[in-house]
């Protein structure tokens, strides 16, 4: 399971480049917070050779979302083209498997809803854990059966795990045979530490010392 870095924190994505992940994801509100300018953004990250890259598009109609999409292509024709499920964003997903420009179908939360993106040429599937789990149901279940799914019928579409919530998730998601996993810098950075690791660090480094004095 790769990662991609949910984020857009400057100094996040590039602590997170610097240590191997290679690519990158965020949504309307992560722009809103760290102050980011869309466009700025998607040039700024689409140099930088990453092996994904996605740029969402906010429109409620067909047309207006093809608009959207052609301003991303003028920066980068490999920007994954991510769309928010609803009907007229199937239309979308259809028309661009037609013209050969990657999407990625984002806020799935059911079986249902990743069949019909799939039918449409999905790419990507952005299906959420921990929404899902906060409106009563069992995100990593429904991750699990949508996985199942597209393997067995081997379907191109790759399953990301967004909205990944606790280390938890993260360890289970990973024996799913999940593609990507569309994670939190703060739970990245809570995953590469463990206690016992610490303390063999610890106890090496003064062995070491001691080693070295002899």
């Amino acid at each position: 399971m790769l990662y991609i870095i949910d984020t857009a924190n400057n100094e996040e994505i590039k602590d997170s480049l610097s240590l191997g992940i290679n690519g990158v994801t965020a949504n309307s509100s992560m722009y809103l917070k760290n102050n980011q300018n869309f466009y700025s953004f998607l040039k700024e990250y689409s140099s930088k050779s990453l092996d994904f890259l996605s740029g969402e598009v906010m429109s409620d109609t067909f047309e207006d979302m093809v608009e959207e999409v052609n301003k991303i292509q003028e920066i980068n024709k490999n920007i994954v083209i991510k769309i928010n499920f609803s009907k007229e964003g199937l239309k979308l997903c259809k028309y661009l498997k037609e013209k050969g420009i990657k999407s990625a179908m984002t806020l799935i939360f059911n079986v249902a809803q990743a069949l019909a993106a799939i039918n449409s040429g999905a790419d990507y599937l952005f299906v959420f854990i921990g929404r899902n789990d906060d409106n009563g149901q069992d995100g990593l279940s429904i991750i699990d059966s949508i996985q199942s799914v597209v393997k067995n019928k081997n379907y191109k579409t790759k399953v990301v795990a967004a909205s990944i919530k606790n280390l938890y998730q993260l360890e289970k998601l990973s024996t799913m045979g999940i593609d990507f996993a569309a994670i939190p810098y703060n739970l990245y950075i809570k995953s590469l530490y463990h206690p016992l690791t610490e303390s063999g660090s610890k106890t090496f480094k003064e062995d070491w010392k001691s080693l070295k004095s002899n």
